[in-house]
């Protein structure tokens, strides 16, 4: 009987612990914590121990795994384009991309949602929350 060496693929990635969920370049452009936000609207992402916080500025951000999205999320539950969030006016619109494990908001799949303060949102298993700071 022959016994095939593991596949490389399959080897860790790194040694002792998880890999981070967000990518370093989205870390350093997050707001620092949640204590210091100023006036605005912002995605909250749980990471391990930490929360990462992203502000939801003019225009869109994309959301996915492909290094094309404005944030990635480095888990396989995301689809490489996952969603999108956007603002129209005084709201923030949160999209499915066309996902395979969807976008759910306060626990219930939706294709699109108008997001208010406090909301929970999962995009595949990535938890997040929808912050306003008036």
């Amino acid at each position: 009987m022959t016994t095939l060496a593991p596949n490389i693929s399959d080897a860790p990635t790194q040694v002792g612990g998880k890999l981070p969920l967000i990518s370093q370049r989205d870390r350093r452009r997050a707001a620092l914590t949640a204590e210091h936000l100023h006036a605005g609207r912002y995605l909250a992402i749980e990471d391990g121990e930490e929360i990462v916080v992203i502000p939801v500025g003019e225009g869109s951000l994309r959301f996915g795994r492909g290094q094309a999205s404005d944030v990635v999320l480095e888990d396989r539950s995301v689809s490489r384009r996952h969603a999108v969030v956007t603002r129209r006016g005084d709201d923030v619109v949160l999209w499915d991309d066309r996902s395979l494990n969807g976008v759910k908001v306060n626990g219930e799949r939706v294709p699109q949602a108008v997001l208010r303060d406090g909301d929970a949102i999962a995009l595949g298993d990535v938890q997040m929350r929808f912050i306003v700071r008036d």
